[in-house]
C-alpha cells in the first residue's frame, strides 16, 4: 500500500476516533465477510440499505469500482484489480463524513486495506 493511500486511511479512522466513536469497528452491523473483494461489495449493498451511504450514486460508484476488480482479479490482473482498489479507497476517503457515515467510511477503509495487502502479494 502506497504512503498516500495508508495515510487516507489513518485520517479516516482518525476521524472515528475524533469523534467519539468508542465501540470502533465492533459496533458495525454488516453481516458480510469482506475481506474479499465480493465480500467488500456486499458490505457496500449493505451499508445503503442501512443508511451508512446515503446516496445511491456514491453506492453504485463504489460497486462499480469493485466489480472491476473482481473482473480484473478473474482474469489474473492484480496490478489493475489493485489500481481498482485504490480508486476504490480514494472514493471512500472523499466521501466519508459526506455521503458515508465516518466509522462505516473506516470500517469499509479497513477491509479495504486487507483486500490491498493479499493483492501486493500476488502481484
Amino acid at each position: 500500500m502506497t504512503t498516500r493511500r495508508w495515510l487516507s486511511a489513518l485520517v479516516a479512522f482518525a476521524i472515528v476516533v475524533a469523534a467519539g466513536s468508542s465501540a470502533g469497528l465492533a459496533a458495525c452491523d454488516c453481516p458480510c465477510q469482506p475481506d474479499t473483494i465480493v465480500g467488500l461489495r456486499d458490505c457496500i449493498e449493505h451499508a445503503f440499505d442501512m443508511g451508512h451511504i446515503n446516496q445511491a450514486g456514491v453506492a453504485v460508484s463504489l460497486a462499480a469500482k469493485l466489480d472491476a476488480a473482481q473482473a480484473a482479479l478473474d482474469r489474473e490482473e492484480a496490478a489493475v484489480a489493485s489500481h481498482l482498489l485504490a480508486a476504490f479507497i480514494n472514493e471512500v476517503t472523499a466521501q466519508a463524513g459526506v455521503h458515508i457515515d465516518t466509522e462505516h467510511a473506516a470500517h469499509l477503509l479497513e477491509h479495504a486495506e486487507k483486500i490491498e495487502a493479499a493483492l501486493a502479494g500476488m502481484v
